[in-house]
């Protein structure tokens, strides 16, 4: 959308199509009059912002540097030509957490993000983080007492060997609860990567709305 729907609005182009030479994988420039990363406070506009669209199974996976460049694409952009409209996709992430603590498991937990449980305010919140989190004593021992909201996911090796190649981390992507994602991409084998975990995640159905079985979008 080139045009603004709402005036001093935000547009869209396209600029390139299957990116890192992956099938859906489009980018687009977000164009919006209001600064909406780290700009200097007298910085004029309008600025141009990256953003990655990956389609599959219905739905979209927007990528972008901040958050709130993906919310003004969402309420400015796609709301005005995208019918019915776009919403978020809550994440499953105690049904994620219950399944990747299992040895069999393709991907494993690298980081997890919670809220206490228990009375008091003494403590209120934790963050772990490992190569394997839910194989340490306190993770056994203390996950009950914690709400968790976000969840890191990193490949388990079989054998002492991946399944796939690794890229240069471990973990591979943070995925929330409310479907937001944290993650690094500046190469091919990572974009395949996290395609993967999404992947994963939507043909193990860990999102509260139905979702077709089978692959996604195409690797090559």
């Amino acid at each position: 959308m080139e045009e603004p729907a709402i005036p001093k609005g935000a547009t869209t182009k396209l600029r390139h199509t299957r990116v890192f030479n992956l099938a859906r994988w489009d980018e687009y420039s977000l164009r919006s009059m209001v600064p909406l990363g780290d700009e200097a406070a007298d910085e004029k506009g309008p600025f141009d912002y990256l953003i990655y669209i990956v389609r599959g199974y219905s739905k979209l996976l927007m990528l972008s540097h901040r958050r709130r460049i993906v919310d003004v694409a969402l309420g400015q952009v796609f709301s005005n030509c995208v019918f019915p409209n776009l919403r978020k996709v809550p994440i499953l992430i105690d049904e994620m957490i219950d399944f990747c603590q299992k040895p069999e498991a393709e991907f494993l937990i690298t980081s997890l993000h919670g809220k206490y449980s228990g009375s008091g305010t003494d403590l209120r919140s934790i963050s772990l983080y490992g190569d394997d989190v839910s194989r340490s004593t306190l993770f056994a021992d203390h996950h009950g007492q914690f709400n968790f909201h976000t969840c890191g996911l990193g490949r388990r090796l079989f054998d002492g060997l991946p399944k796939a190649a690794l890229p240069d981390e471990g973990e591979i992507i943070r995925i929330a609860s409310d479907g937001f994602v944290s993650l690094k991409l500046t190469t091919r084998a990572q974009a395949i990567e996290i395609q993967s975990v999404v992947d994963y995640v939507m043909v193990n159905r860990w999102v509260e709305d139905w979702v077709p079985g089978g692959k996604g979008p195409e690797n090559d």
